[in-house]
């Protein structure tokens, strides 16, 4: 008899502690905006396949600022007060603060299938430099305004649900020349579907339908908040704080009080964690297993390093045993491929294809354990917000087909974890040796330490933490400072800090960070170091650097001098995901400009292409203007031809090489590009022709400064 292949989907919802909880005030809107655009419907689609379980893990942190929207508390966001302000009252600051702020949303998906917003976006301008906004406020008029408050908040609006609402399609329809009548309606859409969030995750988890999970309160790396030297089990010689950070209390706090906030919320005790990034340890095994938890999860890779061995199916699709002085918990590990094509790859396909190869997937693992002694379990564990803004129709229609095919195919069984634990729980023999400490992203710490401005956070949480000495978690007068301190402790602080990951509003979340250890200091009634009110990020770590000056490459395919590429400018692709990335084929682009030719050398990750086989990177220049770098077994390695998509569509042939890079010389003339303009450019890696693996940036497009050519005399000045 054929065994079945249970599939875990675990969804992770989680947001930062935004809010102020001295003054009230919220200065970002993540919480209201993917409560109306992600997560009820993530829940609501599942309503009609009763067949398909799923996890949600939700982290308290989110649950109390969701909440906070609602009576008794009823707060807002600084978006939302602006939201709901009319534009004739506006000082010149809000009508900046809108104008560069109310566009934050996925040019191509969220902004660009409505005209009225894509107008409005043009007549603001992709790219702004300072000078500029005296001008671009002039060009808006007060109904322009208005449109726009009402476009940035209904096209976060999920549009599943704002089609069912027949006044929100009516707007949508509509298009321009909204009223503020239809503004305050919209908005009171956002606060209705707040209140619906956890009720409706409580429903669902009460009909068996869903499992709740959580994760510790405020989303701390765990790990490291026990001890930071643990960040030197992957990487020995990473460097460290000088201040030492190590304070398991702290964990402790975070862990037993987030399941406590999680059963206050939804009336039943968790039975599992998602620990904040998936950072795990051995420290981290023991709390868990004396806070009661069931089971834990994280990513593949922490398996094989725990294992010291390669991956093997046999040992990837089960449930582990991990047993501890006594006491035990299961933990699973999340499937890397299928998380992050979902997560990163299938946005960029159509639906019922995306569909099709992941169920092909399955079916192949499906096939691989048959030959085993036990049904296999494939957890798929991802965000559970941030990727459906880079999916046609917020993803609706790629979840439609995958739950469709899922439910009418039965060799697959969607469950949730508890469900494939009680069905399927792990034998004695399954139990594993000491855990190997690291996260989900390359099984180390290094995207929360290691780098200088990443350093200085845990330096003032370590002094922070020396000046409160030992807190006592069981007295109610402690109870805010504990707060204060472990929202500073939360992982996103960290992310955003050195120049892993790129945000338009990174310096936001250096203010934020600094806010909750200074209200911590106050609570104590200490005074906060005046080292606070220094920001942590360094203006100069930017991911794009401009060319000093005109660049004469050879195009071979080799870094052939030092000088050759020395005035080039430069992007650092990495910083432009809108998240982690596994692994990632193109790393970083170097690019400069003579008086008549355009020259980009792409870094790039060798291996990765090579296992890729077929493959190809397109630089989109314009609208119909598109660069084709295909491998070649010729000497220069690869080959490129200029695309002119036009009424008679033509290819022009290209100097390009791939030895250790790709180097390409694209002549300014044919391309239709001139000095005088930034250069628009787009990168995408696709593998077997069509298949999108990367894009650079995930949304929008680069828009490159170049040099005049009297710069090469200037350039040698000493």
């Amino acid at each position: 008899m054929t065994q079945p292949l249970y599939i875990a989907f675990v969804w992770h919802m989680h947001q930062p502690y935004y809010r102020d909880p001295v003054s009230g005030t919220s200065s970002m809107p993540w919480v209201r905006l993917h409560a109306a655009k992600d997560y009820l419907d993530m829940v609501t689609r599942l309503e009609a396949f009763p067949t398909i379980h799923q996890t949600f893990n939700m982290v308290p942190s989110l649950l109390d600022q969701l909440e906070e929207y609602l009576p008794p508390a009823n707060l807002s966001d600084v978006f939302l007060d602006l939201s709901r302000k009319s534009a004739a009252d506006f000082s010149v600051q809000e009508q900046q603060f809108v104008l560069e702020w109310f566009f934050l949303a996925n040019p191509e998906r969220m902004i660009r299938p409505y005209p009225r917003y894509e107008d409005l976006f043009a007549k603001r301008g992709a790219t702004i430099r300072e000078e500029q906004w005296p001008e671009i406020r002039r060009r808006f008029k007060l109904q322009d305004y208005l449109d726009l408050q009402v476009w940035f908040n209904l096209a976060w609006i999920d549009p599943w649900l704002r089609r069912q609402d027949p006044h929100l399609a009516h707007l949508e329809q509509k298009g321009a020349g909204f009223t503020e009548e239809e503004k305050r309606y919209v908005l009171e859409q956002h606060l209705e579907f707040l209140a619906r969030v956890i009720p409706t995750y409580r429903s669902a988890a009460a009909r068996g339908h869903i499992e709740l999970s959580c994760s510790p309160y405020y989303h701390p790396i765990l790990p490291l908040l026990c001890d930071l030297r643990a960040a030197h089990v992957a990487l020995p010689h990473l460097p460290l704080p000088e201040a030492s950070f190590r304070h398991p209390d702290d964990a402790r706090w975070q862990l037993q009080q987030g399941l406590a906030r999680h059963a206050q919320a939804f009336g039943i005790p968790a039975r599992g964690v998602w620990p904040s990034e998936g950072a795990v340890s051995e420290e981290v095994v023991r709390l868990a297993i004396d806070s009661g938890v069931q089971w834990i999860a994280t990513d593949e890779e922490i398996l094989w390093r725990t294992l010291r061995s390669s991956p093997t199916p046999a040992q990837r699709y089960r449930a582990h045993r991990l047993q501890r002085d006594g006491g035990q918990l299961f933990i699973i590990f999340r499937d890397r491929e299928l998380s992050d094509l979902i997560g990163f790859t299938y946005s960029h396909w159509a639906p019922d294809r995306a569909a099709e190869d992941f169920l092909g997937r399955l079916g192949r693992i499906h096939q691989t354990l048959q030959a085993g002694p036990r049904p296999g379990l494939v957890s798929i564990i991802l965000d559970g917000e941030n990727a459906w803004e880079s999916y046609a129709n917020d993803g609706h229609d790629f979840f439609l087909a995958v739950y469709h095919a899922l439910a009418a195919d039965t060799r697959f069984r969607c469950v949730t974890v508890s469900e494939f634990l009680q069905q399927v729980p792990p034998t004695d023999d399954e139990s594993l040796p000491p855990l190997f400490s690291g996260s989900w992203i390359d099984a180390n710490f290094a995207t929360w330490v290691g780098h200088p401005e990443k350093n200085t956070a845990w330096s003032h949480l370590a002094r922070l933490r020396e000046t409160l000495g030992q807190l006592n978690p069981d007295d109610p007068t402690s109870r805010p400072i504990w707060q204060s301190l472990a929202a500073a402790e939360g992982s996103d602080w960290m992310w955003w800090f050195g120049d892993t990951h790129y945000s338009a509003q990174a310096e936001e979340f250096d203010r934020l960070f600094r806010l909750h250890v200074s209200n911590t200091y106050r609570l104590a009634h200490h005074e906060p170091p005046k080292e606070l009110s220094v920001p942590i990020r360094r203006p100069v770590a930017q991911p794009l650097y401009r060319p000093t000056g005109p660049i004469h490459p050879t195009i071979d395919g080799r870094e052939t001098s030092y000088y050759e590429w020395l005035y080039a400018g430069r992007l650092e692709l990495r910083t432009y995901a809108a998240i982690h990335r596994a692994m990632q084929g193109l790393e970083t682009v170097a690019y400069g400009v003579d008086d008549t030719t355009l020259y980009l050398r792409i870094d790039v990750r060798l291996e990765l292409l090579q296992a890729l086989g077929s493959w190809r990177v397109e630089l989109s220049l314009a609208a119909k203007t598109t660069v084709v770098i295909r491998p070649d077994s010729s000497a220069s390695g690869a080959r490129a031809e200029l695309v002119l998509d036009g009424e008679s569509p033509t290819s022009v042939p290209l100097a390009c090489a791939f030895q250790r890079v790709l180097e390409v010389a694209i002549p300014l003339s044919a391309a239709g590009l001139t000095l005088e303009q930034p250069i628009p450019l787009i990168l995408t890696l696709r593998q077997n022709g069509q298949d999108i693996l990367e894009r650079y940036p995930s949304q929008g497009m680069f828009e490159l400064p170049t040099v005049v050519s009297d710069l090469e005399s200037e350039t040698w000045l000493v």
